[in-house]
């Protein structure tokens, strides 16, 4: 095994050696690394990364998919320490090999140094659908090893559970790497429950709540097979967020009470910690904020002892919300700012983008409406970047709530419009009510009655079947707007819009 370690380092050690070269000179390099496991490559791309890093190289990784000219991609990105890794050749077939065929020289020209991550299969067409440009290749150089969880358990594991990504693709990349492992090792049941654990976090990461319910039902039954006490903690608290996000309130309540008894009872502290914060968000939204104060203050207590500075961060930020809820705007504002200041500290891209967001709500409710779209505007730039859908929507619809107090009643229908859409997307329940219903007053002001009516009533309709304690804002604005029109006026509207109310509303989303 020693042997076979060593020279996986070594064929690590000669593609850093090929491409450290080619940087000293000032020469081309154009490399291939055949591999069978998306592990084993996951561990050469890190191991080569650091090499090169150390030599002052940098590494831009190159999706084929997204790039499929990639010859004038390096042209115009290329610098002298520069490194390329390129994957999902495949996904590029057959217009990236025509470019690299026809296009070879370019590689010469600008000294590209690029390493092309390939199956066999991909490097045997490349052989024989881009000849000319195969033909300028230095060095094929093979990783062929299927990994076992014995030689690899540690690595594996941390591989499996990593979690923490800065953009969209790192996460889709990471989903689709763990899935393809899943495959290959699907005999290796704990290291199966820890990938499908971590699929599951990472799908409710992007939205896919009924994905990530799959995954953490599987993971869950695998750890309670095994006896692995934490991990069924973890993944019950994962099927909590997912039925909380599809707003499933009570199921998650029961989802989140079995992790954190699971929890105390193996002195899982951080497990602790988290699922007292997320019964915290639960009672929250079903309006008992002073219980959610007190989960709060449990789970922030507990990442202060343990220096868990994200726990931190992200229950100083809940208290934030639960002051703001009871009107003492100042008070949120303060455990805003700390919250925002550890996301920073920390380089927690998605905290920094809730905090962002938690001020512009908190100005905005004092009137700060330009310094709260400021504020929106930081926040929805970050969701977009690391993928965030959720939330993208989330600030979407703030954005929309800006606007129509500044009185441009168009502009804030499209944020809103854009906040429902992705609502109904991922399945929140709960925002798709709330966009509908902000939806319907701005109709309401440009005097479309039968519009607002619609949302209305898709919204009323919703929040009965998820048992939102908002409810009664939506029969207000009902009433309100009978009032308005009058009484035989409204039923004459009701008796039109109510059978082909979520058709209406489908028509504006489609325009």
């Amino acid at each position: 095994m020693g042997e076979a370690k060593a020279t996986f380092e070594g064929r690590v050690s000669r593609l850093a050696n090929y491409l450290s070269r080619a940087y000293k000179y000032d020469k081309p390099s154009i490399l291939f690394a055949m591999y069978l496991s998306e592990f084993l490559r996951s561990d050469v791309e890190n191991s080569l990364k650091s090499a090169l890093v150390e030599q002052g190289l940098e590494v831009v990784s190159v999706d084929s998919a997204n790039f499929k000219d990639l010859p004038s991609f390096f042209a115009a990105k290329n610098s002298d320490n520069t490194v390329f890794f390129v994957y999902n050749l495949e996904k590029g077939f057959p217009e990236v090999l025509q470019y690299l065929n026809f296009k070879r020289e370019v590689l010469v020209e600008h000294q590209v140094k690029v390493l092309f991550w390939v199956r066999e299969a991909e490097l045997a067409r490349i052989s024989l659908e881009a000849p000319d440009f195969f033909a300028f290749r230095n060095r094929v150089v093979e990783f062929m090893e299927v990994p076992t969880a014995e030689e690899h358990r540690p690595a594996l594991v941390e591989f499996a559970l990593e979690g923490e990504y800065k953009s969209r693709e790192e996460l889709k990349r990471s989903i689709e790497l763990k899935e393809k492992l899943l495959v290959e090792l699907s005999a290796e049941a704990e290291i199966s429950g820890y990938l499908l654990g971590s699929l599951g976090a990472l799908y409710g990461q992007i939205g896919s709540y009924k994905k990530s319910l799959v995954c953490s039902e599987k993971a869950l039954k695998i750890a309670q097979e095994i006896g692995d006490r934490q991990n069924e903690g973890a993944w019950l608290g994962n099927l909590g967020n997912a039925y909380y996000s599809l707003g499933e309130v009570e199921r998650a309540i029961d989802y989140y009470e079995q992790a954190l008894s699971i929890s105390q009872d193996i002195g899982d502290l951080r497990g602790e910690g988290w699922h007292h914060g997320n019964l915290g968000i639960v009672y929250r939204a079903q309006g008992q904020v002073e219980r959610a104060i007190d989960y709060y203050g449990q789970a922030l207590s507990i990442s202060q002892d343990i220096g868990d500075l994200r726990g931190e961060g992200a229950w100083l930020g809940s208290l934030g919300l639960a002051y703001f809820d009871l009107g003492k705007v100042g008070r949120a504002i303060e455990y805003y700012e700390q919250a925002l200041s550890i996301s920073q500290d920390i380089g927690d891209l998605r905290g920094e983008g809730i905090r962002h967001g938690n001020l512009g709500s908190a100005y905005y409710s004092l009137g700060q409406v330009e310094r709260a779209i400021e504020y929106y505007e930081q926040a929805l730039s970050i969701s977009q970047d690391i993928g965030d859908r959720r939330n993208e929507g989330t600030w979407l619809g703030s954005l929309g709530l800006a606007y129509h107090a500044q009185g441009k009643v168009e502009r804030a229908i499209e944020y809103y419009e854009q906040a429902l859409s992705i609502a109904k997307e991922i399945g929140d329940r709960r925002g798709e009510c709330m966009w509908l219903n902000n939806l319907g007053v701005t109709f309401k002001d440009l005097e479309k009655y039968d519009l607002a009516l619609a949302c209305y009533l898709l919204a009323k309709k919703i929040r009965m079947e998820i048992k939102d304690p908002q409810i009664e804002t939506t029969e207000n604005n009902i009433n309100e707007l009978k009032t308005k029109i009058g009484t035989e006026e409204f039923q004459k509207l009701m008796a039109t819009v109510e059978p082909k109310a979520k058709e209406l509303i489908q028509g504006i989303l489609a325009d």
